[in-house]
């Protein structure tokens, strides 16, 4: 195959900037048509605060994304509709223990779908919707304008600092590993021209690169309290993949899409296959690791796996004798992110691993001589501790990495919280009004028997009008007791209640929470939905195992 060199422009990656746009994203969409949007956003923290945000996205219209005319704007859009998505399924009153929502209003689902696709991800919140595309310049004089203390975040969940200093650390990591994006491209083209120098100098020009996310990871403690992130902040970064015990163990589904408004109740695997899984954001979706590890050729397995154990002479040897190895079966969840991330930046991977032969030619030119009889001096050896350079800084950065997710993650979940119990509400303030109750199920009953839709802009505004249906656990249970909810029942059954019993759910029994103290034993699972220590060290020790 001729080699046809990659150009960063070619895949919306900019030279500058990197992953993230060339110009700061867009702070409102132009269009008064979306105003609907962006008055719940300009308020967002308020309503999510007061327990406001279900209501008023239940009560919003469900608008079209015809009128997004440029790329900034639906990559505002995508991020907003992450938002005020999120916030509708893991929101919760601060008072009373409420479950997860595993219905998304037809408001959000629609436009947020059609948004997905034209940027051709995932529709959930994931690393380019609150870390590339969330972030603003605080003063446009400054000497480096992308530089941590000169950003600020468009949006947050909580409101808080430490929240907006968790996004910016990817943001400015982002925007300082841009020069080695482009250091990858000369690289890969010098190998084309065995020009040896180049390749080396290239390989210095990653490694400061590499050095300087390393320093602005370290920063990650200076403003972020691993309290507040794990309490108040990460549950909202969840996806619905692997989130039975948080609540989800079907995952979410949306309104007005995949038929969702026109589903029969006579099959329940009908409404089963409705549901739709996705993980939530991820160190993972970042496409700025995978392509690091792309270009210096460091092999990712699935979980639990190892990969065929070879020493460098015998993979030097391979190489000689067969030239380029096919690709080895791969870490399936990395891969899995890569349907997280634009469509542009996925392809980049996709042809710069089809391109990119840097540890081929590192292996092939630097015998295990060298390092016995080579002069400081000898190219050779200037490649190879070129190379190996790299190898370690992307290995001391996941070591930084796992220590975050420890202290962040781990400690927190095995401490449990340490501030005060939420007060308890008196029991009439958690129960509707019978008569109301009674009309709002009788309301539902015909829509459901009519073959209206279910929830989302169809429903009154008022939230004790919108018990949640929790058809999961429906879907769970054969034996179908009576439920927290009426819906549950009705569902079930198909037919009209012949009678409603309300259960409360007490402060003590604490619906499924991701943010929850874990047992002995138990696994903490990141937002992505995996085992996050097992998978994070395996990578890191796969890393370590490239050197040559």
């Amino acid at each position: 195959m001729t080699y046809a060199p990659l150009r960063l422009e070619d895949y919306d990656i900019s030279p500058t900037h990197g992953f993230l746009p060339s110009e700061p994203p867009l702070r409102r969409l132009p269009d008064p048509y979306y105003a609907p949007w962006e008055d719940i956003m300009d308020r967002f923290n308020q309503y999510l605060l007061a327990h406001h945000i279900r209501r008023l996205v239940r009560k919003m219209p469900v608008l079209s994304t015809e009128k997004l005319s440029t790329q900034a704007e639906y990559r505002r859009a995508f991020s907003i509709l992450s938002f005020m998505g999120h916030a509708h399924v893991w929101g919760r009153n601060g008072a009373v223990s409420e479950p997860a929502s595993e219905f998304l209003p037809a408001s959000i689902a629609v436009p947020w779908v059609a948004v997905a696709e034209f940027l051709q991800l995932n529709p959930v919140v994931c690393c380019a919707g609150v870390c590339h595309w969330n972030w603003q310049i605080l003063d446009d004089t400054a000497d480096d304008l992308m530089d941590i203390d000169n950003l600020g975040t468009i949006h947050t969940f909580s409101g808080s600092l430490d929240e907006s200093w968790f996004y910016l650390v990817t943001t400015a990591i982002e925007a300082k590993c841009a020069r080695g994006l482009s250091a990858i491209l000369d690289a890969t083209a010098a190998v084309e021209r065995d020009d040896m120098s180049q390749v080396t100098r290239s390989l210095h020009q990653i490694a400061y690169a590499l050095g300087e996310a390393n320093i602005i990871l370290e920063r990650m403690y200076e403003r972020c309290d691993p309290y507040v992130f794990y309490w108040k902040i990460r549950e909202f970064l969840a996806g619905w993949e692997n989130m039975e015990e948080a609540g989800l163990p079907y995952g979410v589904l949306y309104e007005g899409v995949d038929d969702t408004d026109t589903f029969s109740l006579d099959n329940w695997n009908s409404l089963f296959r409705r549901f739709r899984k996705y993980a939530g954001g991820s160190a993972a979706q970042t496409p700025l690791l995978q392509a690091l590890d792309i270009a210096l050729g460091i092999k990712h397995f699935p979980t639990g796996e190892r990969g065929p154990q070879s020493s460098v002479a015998e993979a030097r040897n391979k190489l000689r004798a067969q030239g380029v190895p096919e690709p080895p079966t791969v870490n399936s969840y990395l891969v899995q992110m890569r349907d997280y991330m634009p469509g542009g930046h996925r392809r980049f991977l996709e042809d710069l691993a089809a391109t990119c032969r840097i540890r081929e030619y590192v292996l092939l030119e630097c015998s295990d001589s060298l390092l016995h009889m080579g002069t400081a001096s000898d190219p050779r050896v200037l490649l190879r501790q070129a190379y190996n350079g790299c190898v370690d800084l992307i290995k001391t950065f996941r070591d930084k990495h796992i220590m975050i997710v420890s202290r962040y993650i781990i400690a927190p979940a095995k401490n449990g919280p340490m501030s005060p119990q939420r007060v308890a509400v008196p029991e009439s303030s958690k129960l509707m009004p019978p008569v109301a109750y009674m009309q709002a199920m009788a309301k539902q009953t015909s829509r459901l028997q009519s073959g209206g839709r279910m929830g989302g802009d169809s429903l009154s505004a008022d939230p004790t009008m919108y018990p949640q249906t929790n058809i999961a656990a429906t879907l769970k249970s054969s034996e179908q007791p009576v439920s927290k909810c009426p819906m549950q029942n009705m569902l079930a059954a198909n037919t009209r209640p012949k009678s409603v019993t309300v259960q409360v759910v007490s402060e003590a029994q604490d619906v499924g929470r991701l943010a929850r103290k874990l047992e002995d034993g138990a696994v903490a699972r990141g937002t992505g939905g995996t085992d996050a220590i097992q998978f994070l060290k395996q990578v890191r020790n796969e890393t370590a195992q490239t050197r040559i």
